[in-house]
């Protein structure tokens, strides 16, 4: 449908552009000022869907702009449409509904964003102005679009965000926000710009601001509502709280410990006026707050306290000067108190004094206490210079408020160095322990008088002084503890002398080897000393003992010429050390290694002997039985390959090492009819009789598989039959056996292998750099009868590798108790590939013994390397 000139005229007089569509989107007429907009004539789009030619899209609400139903109705709307030159038009839209009969059904006005317009003159003029008000301030100033760009960015906002204005203009403010504002924010402007309901806009509120560096502070932000040239504008100033946040939590922090503080505070204006006191201050005189605040600090005045004394002290306080001293006030119930105050004048900024500042600490209890110490110390002091020993005074904390000149005989100390110093300071330092106990005995609840106390002190010349210590608490008419008075004998020469002969008497008694003493003197040596170790070695008790002689020991198994040996030493009074067949007294014969010792006087005669009886028996079995492991050690070892196997095409080299003497680790390999047979094997356990079952099993192996090298059957044939020849001895034993067993064919290449539980074997292929695991389901060997064991077989090539190896390897642990692994042997399998098998397997054993370091082995170890050539 074409316009009439004359309404072509009119349209075209408008500065938006105008597009007039009918009610399925296709255009109608457009205006010149819509052209300009679109870059396209109207003949160009006439009768074609606008939106679909030029690829409108709206804002972000994620409408299709071809549902015209859900298209914002008489309100302006972000869009984008691409012009005919292939660019980006950012727009906004208003679309309405004509009423009119006829064809044309929809009015769409199209003008640029305000965003696009940046060179407008009002939009200019409002930054040049903002930027002249708030330029020089440190407050922030944002300017941003009714869809959250930002359009101003102030220097004030640089400093307070961290960001550059030319890294924010134009992005959306919320960047400027920490979760979970950010998230938000978006829909907070659409809510508005469609209800007009505000949250902040002419309020101002406190909120929380990000920087560019992420980090989150508190502002103050005022949001003010513009408009330009129809366009909505929001102008925020933001002030940086985080200054007066610090001082805020300062403030109540320093509040807190004054009101809390243990020590009284007044403060009060210049004249004197009360204007704060703590909660200690209205502890300390019974007034409460309300009744003292207004008052003057006279109030709390004795009478007893010279007016000189006041004279001086506000002389002091008002020149400025800081007073300190002890006074004595008067609580509200009339009770008096001493205290220690200090007052300060308090400063403005201009250096006049505005307040002062009182602090008092209670000091009535100590002035009591000087006051009974002194009608004391004079009567105390004539006493300690006539007695001999060291008499102390020690305030209720036990540090030394008086001491005797006896204490320079004991510790080498004058009175004066020991004065103010506490107790515990002069204690030797092993002896702090006990001397802490000593001092909680003296604390409140045990205040009893204490008799011959051992201290442990350190002279001055370092020497150790032992004294025994008497003292009692002394205590004031109200039943308080205000010292200790006390006395300390000097103990010494006697405590070393009782030391030396406790630790004697208590190592003798202690030790488990027997110990005799007896008398030379007298006819048959009787014994005069048995300790109780003795005892519990013969079995005769200690009075069946003393006054015998140790003949009663001797028995049909003693040697006589052992005892020959003995009487030639006790006759020529020579030492004598021999071991000997003796009986105890149920009859049981043990191995005595006997040491005779002669004691002489002064003279050099011989008055005591002294005999000392270890008891071997055990000892001399674990020799005998380590020698017969030995033997059975160097059999089963005899019973493994001699060496590596050579035959062309294979080479083979093994180890075992059992983790005690002999173990259930066992490997085998020989060639036969052409043909090569390995097996590694592990019966449970680790003990002889493990090492006896192995040794059945190998002779019934090898019989097995050599009646069987030119048969057709194979490993798989080989463990079912075992299983069934082994299973009543392995039942009887209760033991089982894990057994890999493999054969194979040079000439072909082949390997086939059978698995009775045991770990899997590890292939390592010439041509590749990972490890594969052969394994095959079956049974360990002894649990029960006719199990069917799976075979398996692959093709090798030159140069393939295998290792088998029992869990010995893989469960090795470290000082961490960290096992081995299957991982870390493939690694060291594969950096050890280049190297022939009986020297692969040093390096392996050589790289499991560094991993382990000094943790023993817990289990046997097998290993069996094969190569391919």
């Amino acid at each position: 449908m074409k316009l009439h000139p004359s309404a072509r005229t009119i349209i075209d007089a408008f500065d938006e552009g105008l597009c007039l569509l009918d009610a399925s989107g296709a255009l109608c007429e457009m205006n010149s000022a819509a052209e300009q907009l679109t870059g396209y004539r109207t003949d160009e789009l006439s009768g074609q869907p606008f939106v679909e030619k030029l690829a409108v899209t709206l804002g972000n609400r994620g409408i299709d702009p071809a549902d015209w139903s859900l298209w914002p109705r008489e309100r302006w709307t972000p869009a984008q449409l691409n012009r005919k030159d292939g660019t980006t038009a950012s727009l906004t839209c208003y679309l309405r509904a004509l009423e009119t009969p006829g064809a044309v059904s929809i009015l769409l006005k199209l003008r640029k964003r305000a965003d696009e317009e940046r060179g407008g003159a009002a939009l200019h003029d409002m930054k040049e102005q903002l930027e002249a008000i708030f330029g020089a301030m440190p407050d922030a100033l944002v300017v941003i679009d009714e869809y959250g760009k930002v359009q101003l960015f102030s220097a004030g906002a640089e400093k307070l965000f961290g960001y550059a204005a030319k890294e924010v203009l134009g992005q959306n403010v919320k960047m400027l926000m920490p979760s979970p504002y950010r998230e938000a924010h978006d829909d907070y402007l659409s809510s508005y710009r469609e209800t007009g309901v505000r949250k902040i806009i002419g309020l101002g509120r406190e909120v929380a601001g990000q920087r560019k560096d992420g980090s989150s502070f508190p502002m103050y932000l005022s949001v003010g509502e513009i408009r330009l040239e129809g366009a909505r504008y929001f102008v925020g100033v933001t002030h940086d709280l985080t200054r007066l946040k610090l001082a805020e939590k300062r403030l109540l922090t320093l509040s807190a410990a004054v009101d809390q503080s243990p020590v009284a505070v007044m403060i009060s204006n210049k004249d004197g006026c009360i204007e704060y006191v703590n909660s200690c201050f209205t502890r300390l005189t019974g007034y409460e707050a309300n009744e003292i605040i207004g008052k003057n600090p006279r109030i709390l005045q004795s009478g007893h306290t010279s007016k000189e004394q006041h004279r001086r002290l506000w002389e002091a306080i008002r020149s400025g000067e800081e007073w300190r001293g002890e006074i004595q006030d008067r609580k509200k119930n009339g009770e008096l108190y001493w205290a220690q105050e200090t007052i300060t004048s308090l400063r403005d900024a201009d250096g006049e004094i505005t307040h002062y500042l009182a602090i008092q600490q209670d000091i009535t209890e100590q002035k009591r206490d000087k006051e009974a110490l002194a009608e004391s110390e004079e009567r105390f002091r004539n006493v300690a210079a006539m007695a001999g020993e060291w008499l102390w005074e020690q305030d209720p904390d036990g540090r030394y408020i008086y001491s005797s000149d006896a204490v320079h005989d004991i510790l080498g100390l004058t009175p004066d160095e020991i004065r103010n110093r506490s107790y515990l300071e002069l204690f030797f330092p092993d002896n702090q322990n006990l001397s802490f106990m000593t001092l909680r005995a003296q604390e409140a609840g045990n205040q009893r008088p204490f008799h011959r106390i051992v201290n442990h002190y350190r002279h001055k010349d370092g020497r150790d002084i032992f004294t025994e210590s008497t003292g009692a608490p002394i205590f004031d008419g109200a039943g308080r503890l205000i010292k200790w008075r006390g006395v300390d004998h000097d103990i010494t020469r006697r405590k070393e002398f009782e030391d030396e002969l406790r630790v004697r008497n208590r190592a003798i008694e202690s030790v488990q080897i027997g110990i005799v003493i007896s008398d030379a003197r007298a006819p048959g040596n009787p014994c005069i000393y048995v300790n109780p170790a003795l005892s519990h070695i013969t079995g005769y008790t200690r009075e069946q003992l003393l006054g015998g002689n140790m003949r009663m020991l001797h028995g049909p198994g003693t040697d006589p010429a052992v005892l020959e040996q003995i009487r030639h030493a006790l006759a020529a009074g020579e030492i004598c050390e021999v071991t000997m067949m003796n009986y105890r007294k149920d009859g049981g014969a043990f191995w005595n290694d006997l040491l005779i010792s002669p004691v002489v006087d002064d003279t050099g005669k011989i008055t005591h002997f002294i005999g000392v009886l270890t008891d071997v028996t055990e000892k001399r079995r674990a020799e005998e039985s380590r020698h017969e492991l030995e033997i059975a050690r160097h059999i089963q070892l005899s019973l493994l390959p001699a060496g590596p196997l050579h035959v062309p095409g294979v080479e083979l080299a093994g180890v075992c090492l059992p983790a005690t003497h002999v173990g259930g680790d066992y490997f085998d390999y020989f060639e036969n009819s052409g043909v090569v047979d390995v097996v590694i094997a592990d019966v449970s356990g680790h003990s002889v009789g493990a090492a006896l079952i192995m040794t059945e099993v190998r002779s019934t192996l090898r019989a097995e598989l050599r009646k069987r090298a030119s048969a057709r059957s194979g490993p798989a044939d080989v463990l079912r039959d075992l299983n069934e020849l082994l299973h009543p001895d392995l039942t009887r034993a209760e033991l089982f056996i894990t057994m890999f067993c493999f054969r194979y064919l040079p000439k072909r290449h082949i390997l086939k292998f059978a698995n009775a539980g045991h770990n899997s074997a590890v292939l390592l292929r010439s041509s590749e750099t990972r490890c594969t695991l052969l394994d095959a389901d079956g049974l360990v060997l002894g649990v029960k009868r006719g199990v069917v064991y799976e075979e398996r077989s692959l093709k090798l090539r030159v140069g393939d590798k295998l290792l088998f190896y029992t869990d010995g390897v893989t469960e090795a642990q470290n000082r961490e108790g960290e096992f081995y692994g299957v991982a870390r042997l493939c690694d060291a399998f594969k950096a050890y590939r280049d190297l022939s098998p009986e020297t692969l397997i040093k390096e392996l054993l050589k790289n499991l013994r560094v991993f382990c370091g000094e943790t023993p082995p817990s289990d046997d170890i097998a290993m069996v390397a094969m190569q391919i050539s």
